[in-house]
Protein backbone atom coordinates (compact mmCIF):
# COMPACT_ATOMS: atom_id res chain seq x y z
CA UNK A 1 0.00 0.00 0.00
CA UNK A 2 2.81 2.39 0.92
CA UNK A 3 4.60 1.69 -2.36
CA UNK A 4 1.41 2.33 -4.30
CA UNK A 5 0.86 5.69 -2.58
CA UNK A 6 4.50 6.74 -3.06
CA UNK A 7 4.47 5.70 -6.72
CA UNK A 8 1.12 7.38 -7.43
CA UNK A 9 2.18 10.67 -5.85
CA UNK A 10 5.60 10.55 -7.52
CA UNK A 11 4.00 9.99 -10.93
CA UNK A 12 1.59 12.88 -10.37
CA UNK A 13 4.37 15.20 -9.25
CA UNK A 14 6.88 14.21 -11.89
CA UNK A 15 4.51 13.68 -14.79
CA UNK A 16 2.65 16.66 -14.44
CA UNK A 17 0.77 19.85 -12.12
CA UNK A 18 -5.07 25.33 -11.52
CA UNK A 19 -4.95 27.29 -14.38
CA UNK A 20 -5.74 30.24 -12.12
CA UNK A 21 -2.14 31.13 -11.25
CA UNK A 22 -0.93 32.15 -14.69
CA UNK A 23 -2.70 34.65 -16.94
CA UNK A 24 -1.17 32.93 -19.95
CA UNK A 25 -2.43 29.51 -18.94
CA UNK A 26 -5.79 30.92 -17.87
CA UNK A 27 -6.19 32.46 -21.36
CA UNK A 28 -5.30 29.12 -22.96
CA UNK A 29 -7.73 27.30 -20.68
CA UNK A 30 -10.59 29.73 -21.42
CA UNK A 31 -10.02 29.41 -25.15
CA UNK A 32 -9.96 25.60 -25.30
CA UNK A 33 -11.80 24.25 -22.22
CA UNK A 34 -15.15 23.92 -24.02
CA UNK A 35 -13.71 22.59 -27.27
CA UNK A 36 -15.42 19.27 -27.93
CA UNK A 37 -12.09 17.67 -28.78
CA UNK A 38 -10.36 18.88 -25.59
CA UNK A 39 -9.73 16.67 -22.59
CA UNK A 40 -10.05 18.40 -19.22
CA UNK A 41 -9.25 16.72 -15.90
CA UNK A 42 -9.40 18.50 -12.53
CA UNK A 43 -8.40 17.24 -9.09
CA UNK A 44 -9.41 19.57 -6.27
CA UNK A 45 -7.57 20.16 -3.02
CA UNK A 46 -10.07 17.91 -1.22
CA UNK A 47 -8.63 14.83 -2.90
CA UNK A 48 -5.13 15.79 -1.80
CA UNK A 49 -6.31 16.58 1.75
CA UNK A 50 -7.82 13.07 1.87
CA UNK A 51 -4.53 11.55 0.69
CA UNK A 52 -2.65 13.65 3.27
CA UNK A 53 -4.95 12.43 6.04
CA UNK A 54 -4.58 8.78 5.05
CA UNK A 55 -0.81 9.09 4.70
CA UNK A 56 -0.43 10.83 8.06
CA UNK A 57 -2.08 7.99 10.00
CA UNK A 58 1.23 6.17 10.43
CA UNK A 59 3.22 8.72 12.43
CA UNK A 60 6.34 6.56 12.52
CA UNK A 61 6.66 6.07 8.77
CA UNK A 62 8.85 8.86 7.38
CA UNK A 63 7.85 8.12 3.76
CA UNK A 64 4.17 8.54 4.53
CA UNK A 65 4.82 11.70 6.54
CA UNK A 66 6.57 13.25 3.51
CA UNK A 67 3.68 12.21 1.26
CA UNK A 68 1.26 13.72 3.77
CA UNK A 69 3.11 17.07 3.78
CA UNK A 70 3.26 17.20 -0.01
CA UNK A 71 -0.38 16.25 -0.52
CA UNK A 72 -1.56 18.63 2.20
CA UNK A 73 0.03 21.58 0.36
CA UNK A 74 -1.43 20.88 -3.10
CA UNK A 75 -4.53 22.95 -3.75
CA UNK A 76 -5.34 21.61 -7.23
CA UNK A 77 -4.12 19.68 -10.24
CA UNK A 78 -5.52 20.38 -13.68
CA UNK A 79 -4.86 18.99 -17.10
CA UNK A 80 -6.01 20.32 -20.47
CA UNK A 81 -5.16 18.48 -23.66
CA UNK A 82 -6.05 19.62 -27.19
CA UNK A 83 -5.47 18.03 -30.59
CA UNK A 84 -2.97 20.11 -32.55
CA UNK A 85 -4.45 19.40 -35.97
CA UNK A 86 -8.05 20.33 -35.01
CA UNK A 87 -7.37 23.30 -32.73
CA UNK A 88 -5.08 25.26 -35.01
CA UNK A 89 -2.55 25.47 -32.17
CA UNK A 90 0.98 25.42 -33.64
CA UNK A 91 4.54 25.05 -32.37
CA UNK A 92 4.93 28.83 -32.71
CA UNK A 93 2.09 29.22 -30.20
CA UNK A 94 3.97 26.99 -27.75
CA UNK A 95 7.12 29.11 -28.09
CA UNK A 96 5.04 32.26 -27.49
CA UNK A 97 3.40 30.64 -24.43
CA UNK A 98 6.80 29.72 -22.97
CA UNK A 99 8.04 33.27 -23.54
CA UNK A 100 4.95 34.75 -21.84
CA UNK A 101 5.34 32.35 -18.91
CA UNK A 102 8.95 33.46 -18.43
CA UNK A 103 7.66 37.06 -18.17
CA UNK A 104 5.35 35.80 -15.39
CA UNK A 105 8.45 34.63 -13.51
CA UNK A 106 8.26 30.97 -14.47
CA UNK A 107 11.62 29.30 -14.70
CA UNK A 108 12.22 26.48 -17.14
CA UNK A 109 13.61 23.71 -14.95
CA UNK A 110 14.02 21.00 -17.55
CA UNK A 111 13.30 20.31 -21.21
CA UNK A 112 13.02 16.86 -22.75
CA UNK A 113 12.97 16.11 -26.46
CA UNK A 114 12.26 12.82 -28.17
CA UNK A 115 12.04 13.24 -31.92
CA UNK A 116 9.45 15.95 -32.50
CA UNK A 117 7.95 15.56 -29.01
CA UNK A 118 8.90 18.13 -26.34
CA UNK A 119 8.22 18.36 -22.62
CA UNK A 120 8.87 21.60 -20.72
CA UNK A 121 8.92 21.68 -16.90
CA UNK A 122 8.36 25.22 -15.61
CA UNK A 123 8.08 26.40 -12.00
CA UNK A 124 7.45 29.50 -9.93
CA UNK A 125 8.89 29.92 -6.49
CA UNK A 126 12.09 30.26 -4.54
CA UNK A 127 15.13 28.03 -4.24
CA UNK A 128 13.50 25.93 -1.51
CA UNK A 129 9.82 26.01 -2.44
CA UNK A 130 7.83 25.61 -5.63
CA UNK A 131 4.62 27.66 -5.64
CA UNK A 132 3.31 26.42 -8.97
CA UNK A 133 4.47 23.85 -11.49
CA UNK A 134 3.56 23.64 -15.16
CA UNK A 135 4.35 20.86 -17.55
CA UNK A 136 3.85 21.61 -21.23
CA UNK A 137 3.77 18.49 -23.39
CA UNK A 138 3.95 18.92 -27.13
CA UNK A 139 3.48 15.84 -29.27
CA UNK A 140 2.91 15.56 -32.98
CA UNK A 141 -0.86 15.26 -32.56
CA UNK A 142 -1.61 16.79 -29.13
CA UNK A 143 -0.62 19.61 -26.81
CA UNK A 144 -1.17 19.25 -23.07
CA UNK A 145 -0.79 21.59 -20.10
CA UNK A 146 -0.58 20.08 -16.63
CA UNK A 147 -0.63 22.51 -13.73
CA UNK A 148 -0.18 21.90 -10.01
CA UNK A 149 -1.03 24.70 -7.60
CA UNK A 150 0.38 24.52 -4.15
CA UNK A 151 3.50 25.03 -2.12
CA UNK A 152 5.89 22.16 -2.60
CA UNK A 153 9.04 21.89 -0.51
CA UNK A 154 12.02 20.83 -2.63
CA UNK A 155 13.42 18.73 0.23
CA UNK A 156 10.22 16.66 0.32
CA UNK A 157 10.16 16.29 -3.47
CA UNK A 158 13.82 15.24 -3.50
CA UNK A 159 13.19 12.73 -0.72
CA UNK A 160 10.23 11.26 -2.61
CA UNK A 161 12.16 11.09 -5.89
CA UNK A 162 15.00 9.20 -4.19
CA UNK A 163 12.54 6.79 -2.59
CA UNK A 164 10.79 6.21 -5.92
CA UNK A 165 14.13 5.32 -7.51
CA UNK A 166 14.75 2.80 -4.73
CA UNK A 167 11.34 1.17 -5.34
CA UNK A 168 12.09 0.29 -8.97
Amino acid sequence: MKRLIISALAVILTAGFSFGQSKTIQKFHEKYKDDRDATVVTFTGGLFKLLATVASLDEEDEDLQVISRIADNISSLELLSIPMYKSGFKSEDIAKMRSELKKEKYEEMMTLRDGSDHIYFMTQGSNNEIKNMLILISEESDFMVMNVNGELDLKDLTYLAKKRNNLN
